[in-house]
């Protein structure tokens, strides 16, 4: 029996934060991962965009909403990149964003504005200076903003360093096949058990969570699939490119690589895989095109990513939101609703296992000591 004060269940972005934020104020941390390698679903399956609301605060259509989101994303991208600068990918290249729906030009820049999004309104000539090739004829508005693309394997690694150093714990291939209380019994490649235990269990396991929780605790989340596609093939730009507009192409760059999503593109599946939906990969070609009229790369490559929403009601709209649940005592579900988030869901997490973990070695404040009469 191994014990630790948190285990991590799940080796992605999420959970290696966690594990990191969590050793690092002292606690002792191990991360379970059923794969051979770390962080090899959606938290490398994506642009390598880091968001810093831009997008966000115009797509969601309750304003409420869409500035939490950007605020929480405002949030990540700063933490993020002072964490991690060596990870950020074309610096002082601002990326160009594209609207074609000129009629919101003044709600978006009111939106930007409140959600405190920086950006800066260019002209159609600036923008053909910066981007040659583009065409930008379908774009009412065209703007500068700070988003910017991150090399998420190199966060990873940073973060595994981190961990490391702080004498957390990584339990690679290892699944998890029982669950008592708080103790959990493993296996790993080499059908050797072993058991551990801790005081709380956080579980980032995005779209494998359900079945995992159903297994180890008959409990069934009500949780979603989506699935979207992206497209990765030679760099098209000096810099990131994105229509704020749905169903239109966005992407990121990754030295002479570039990786393209489609704005709004989720479809909602019932089980999660990684199989490419054919249709849904010619849509964002087609949207590829209307950027970058010449584009034709026959190498280029077709990729599906899976995220989940957690929702009580299956007919709601997909929730782009973050959740934290704790439906059976000591076991919590962690879920980002984006990479740029989870700073700010790793933030959430570590205040609430601080508070469930006593450290006597540092003297409680008054406040921590009140009980108001009842």
């Amino acid at each position: 029996m191994e014990n630790y004060d948190v285990i991590i269940v799940g080796g992605g972005a999420a959970g290696l934060m966690t594990a990191q934020k969590l050793a690092q104020i002292g606690l002792r941390i191990a991360v379970i991962e059923k794969n051979r390698a770390l962080a090899s679903g959606p938290s490398t399956r994506n642009e390598g965009w880091l968001h810093r609301g831009t997008y966000h605060a115009c797509s969601i259509a309750n304003r409420a909403a869409a500035y939490q989101v950007a605020r929480r994303c405002i949030y990540g991208h700063k933490q993020l990149k002072a964490y991690a600068p060596e990870a950020i990918e074309d610096r002082g290249k601002r990326p160009v964003v594209l609207l074609r729906d000129g009629e919101r030009i003044d709600e978006i820049k009111d939106r930007w504005d409140d959600a405190g999004v920086a950006y800066r309104q260019i002209s159609h000539k600036k923008a053909s200076r910066l981007m040659p090739d583009a065409d930008m004829g379908r774009a009412a508005g065209i703007f500068l903003a700070k988003d910017v693309s991150i090399n998420t394997r190199l966060l990873y690694r940073k973060l595994v360093g981190t961990i490391r150093a702080h004498g957390g714990e990584l339990l690679v291939a290892h699944d998890i096949i029982r669950a008592e209380g708080t103790t959990l019994e493993l296996v790993d490649s080499e059908a050797v058990m072993k058991r551990v235990s801790a005081t709380r269990i956080i579980y980032a396991t995005g779209a494998g969570t359900r079945s995992l929780y159903k297994k180890l605790h008959g409990v069934d989340i009500p949780m979603r699939y989506w699935k979207s596609h992206l497209i990765v093939t030679r760099r098209l730009a000096p810099m990131g490119v994105f229509y704020l507009d749905t169903n239109e192409a966005a992407m990121m760059h990754h030295g002479d690589i570039s990786v393209i999503g489609f704005n709004e593109d989720a479809v909602l599946c019932e089980k999660p895989s990684y199989d490419v939906i054919p249709d849904r990969a010619e849509n964002l070609r087609e949207g590829i095109r209307r950027i970058f009229p010449s584009w034709n790369d026959a190498s280029a490559m077709d990729i599906a990513c899976v995220k989940v929403d957690l929702v009580e009601q299956k007919e709601a709209k997909r929730s782009l939101n973050v959740a934290i649940q704790e439906p059976v005592p000591g076991h919590i579900v962690a879920l980002p609703g984006k990479l740029t988030e989870t700073p700010y869901l790793t933030d959430v997490l570590v205040g609430m296992i601080h508070n469930t973990l006593e450290d006597v070695l540092i003297s409680e404040r008054p406040c921590d000591r009140y009980a108001p009469a009842i």
